[in-house]
C-alpha cells in the first residue's frame, strides 16, 4: 500500500500561503513462514533544502498464539489512541492533521520506540481485553527522536498498555497505559520521565468520538526538588451524514497543552498550545478524500491565529 497527500494551506499575517506537498509513504509486508513476517513503513517527507526519507516502523514479528505476539523493531509507540491507532498517511484520518501532543516530531511524547514488544488479548469475555508490554531505547540526545542506533544510556525506557475493545458494544475502545524513561541532559545530569495516558474512543462514523489524556512528570534524579509537570489532552468528534449525503464527514476537535515553566525537560521548549477545529471531510472517491479545515490556534505565549487548509489525500491499494 501507498500514501500521499497535497494541501493549500492559508495562514493570519503569512507571506508564506500556498501549496505544500504532503509524505509519500509505503507499507511493505512479507510473511516468511507460519506465524512469523516483517512490516515496513517508509516516508519522503518535503523539506526547504529537498526531501527527506526515513524507516517510520520497521517491525519482525512472530505470532505464537492470539495471546502472545512477539516483535522487534521500531513503532509508533503505544502510548494513548492516535499514536497507534493512525500512522503516516493523512487518508487514514479524519481530519488534515494530528493533534499537536502527538505529531510527528512532537517534544511532549516520544512517537517512535525502538525495542520489543509483547502484546496479546486477554481471555475476558465481553470485556475484550489486551495488553502491550514493551522494552526498548529511550529518548535520543535529540528529545523528539528515537535510540535507532542504540540508546543514549543503559536504562531502557519500558511501557504498558491495558486495552478494552468492548464486545457489547462495538466501536468501543478505552485504555490506559503508562510510560517510564531515564533521560541524560547536555548538563549531564538526569531526568526520570514518567507518563500516564488515557484514551476512551467511539470508533464508528456515526459518531466517531476521540478522546485522549496525557499527564508527564519529569524529575532531576540528583534534585527531586527540580520538578515540573505537563498536561494535554484533545477531543474530536466527527459524523458520516446518512443516505445520498453518506460521502461527507463534518469534525471538530478542541485540544490543549500545558507545561510547567519549572519542567527540567520541556519547561523551556514553548510547547503551551489552545486550539478549535472544524472541518469536513469528502470521500468522493472509495481511495481518495478531500478535507477543508479551519483552525483557531495559540502557540504558546503568542497571539491567536486563524489558518485555512484544503487537503486531498489518497491511498494506493490492490484494486
Amino acid at each position: 500500500m501507498g500514501f500521499g497527500d497535497f494541501s493549500y494551506i492559508s495562514k493570519d499575517g503569512s507571506n508564506a500561503d500556498g501549496f505544500t506537498v504532503g509524505q509519500v509513504v509505503a507499507h511493505l509486508s512479507a510473511s516468511l513462514g507460519d506465524s512469523f513476517g516483517v512490516f515496513g513503513e517508509f516516508s519522503s517527507t518535503a523539506r526547504d533544502s529537498g526531501y527527506a526519507t526515513g524507516v517510520e516502523r520497521l517491525i519482525v514479528k512472530y505470532d505464537y498464539s492470539d495471546q502472545f505476539k512477539l516483535s522487534a523493531g521500531r513503532y509508533h509507540t503505544p502510548i494513548g489512541y492516535w499514536n497507534s491507532g493512525f500512522h503516516h498517511g493523512a487518508w487514514l484520518q479524519t481530519t488534515v492533521s494530528r493533534p499537536e501532543m502527538i505529531k510527528f516530531g512532537s517534544k511532549i511524547v516520544p512517537i517512535h520506540f525502538v525495542g520489543i514488544l509483547l502484546e496479546g488479548l486477554i481471555p475476558s469475555g465481553a470485556l475484550g481485553l489486551s495488553y502491550k508490554v514493551g522494552v526498548g531505547n529511550g529518548r535520543h540526545s535529540n528529545i523528539a527522536a528515537a535510540g535507532d542506533t542504540g540508546d543514549i544510556n543503559s536504562d531502557k525506557a519500558w511501557m504498558v498498555q491495558l486495552n478494552s475493545k468492548s464486545r457489547k458494544f462495538y466501536g468501543l475502545n478505552v485504555g490506559l497505559g503508562f510510560y517510564n524513561d531515564e533521560i541524560p541532559l547536555a548538563d549531564g545530569t538526569d531526568v526520570l520521565e514518567n507518563t500516564f495516558s488515557a484514551h476512551a474512543v467511539w470508533a464508528k462514523e456515526s459518531p466517531e468520538i476521540v478522546f485522549e489524556y496525557l499527564h508527564s512528570t519529569h524529575e532531576l534524579l540528583t534534585d527531586s526538588s527540580i520538578s515540573g509537570d505537563v498536561d494535554a489532552w484533545y477531543a474530536q468528534i466527527a459524523y458520516r451524514l446518512p443516505g445520498r449525503h453518506s460521502q461527507w464527514k463534518p469534525y471538530a476537535r478542541f485540544e490543549q497543552n500545558r507545561v510547567d515553566d519549572s519542567d527540567p525537560l520541556l519547561g523551556a521548549e514553548a510547547l503551551n498550545f489552545d486550539s478549535g477545529v472544524v472541518g469536513v471531510r469528502w470521500d468522493f472517491n472509495p481511495y481518495a478524500t478531500l478535507k477543508a479545515e479551519y483552525r483557531n490556534e495559540k502557540f504558546d505565549d503568542g497571539i491567536r491565529e486563524n489558518n485555512f487548509r484544503l487537503q486531498i489525500s489518497f491511498v494506493l491499494a490492490k484494486m
